[in-house]
């Protein structure tokens, strides 16, 4: 194996594991602010993938399908994200939906990894592939990925391999 083939593998595990640890992380957070906030928790488990039809999944739209597809006919910069390797702008788009916009070369396999994830059954984050977005006072990027920042989600600290709620499950290892 070459070590552009190589490094392409890497780069999807890599992503894989990154879209998988945001949902993960996202639901904790979510179960932990409802607990300071006096609300009830179930004692139910954390969800990392369940059994779909994967023949029924339109893998081209995704998990957040057609209706949450960002609206591009009015881009409003917020502000820049400063996590993280890549480049990457908070905007929000004509329908007021907010989104995390991801420049770089990791932005295609991410959301190809993101695609095939979903499909097989994983939880993922909701993202699309924009090839030319522009970005007021930013610039025009092509190939840009934008992840929903949904107001009703909190995202917390990083994914940890071997301290986590799905240590020991069989998901897990599929996903390893």
């Amino acid at each position: 194996m070459n070590k552009g083939r190589i490094f392409h593998n890497l780069t999807l595990l890599l992503v894989a594991v990154l879209t998988f640890s945001g949902s993960a992380a996202a639901q904790k957070r979510h179960k932990q602010k409802q607990h300071q906030n006096g609300a009830h928790v179930s004692a139910g488990r954390p969800i990392m993938w369940e059994a779909v039809n994967i023949r029924a999944r339109n893998l081209y739209d995704g998990p957040g399908g057609s209706g949450m597809r960002p609206d591009l006919s009015r881009i409003e910069f917020l502000k820049e994200e400063k996590d993280g390797h890549n480049k990457k702008f908070r905007i929000r788009d004509g329908s007021g939906k907010e989104w995390v916009a991801k420049l770089g070369r990791e932005a295609q396999p991410e959301t190809a990894a993101v695609r095939i994830l979903w499909g097989i059954g994983y939880k993922t984050e909701i993202n699309y592939l924009v090839p030319t977005l522009t970005i007021p006072r930013k610039g025009t990027f092509q190939n840009v990925r934008l992840e929903a920042r949904p107001s009703n989600v909190e995202l917390l600290g990083e994914w940890r391999w071997k301290s986590n709620p799905f240590v020991g499950t069989p998901q897990l290892q599929g996903l390893r």
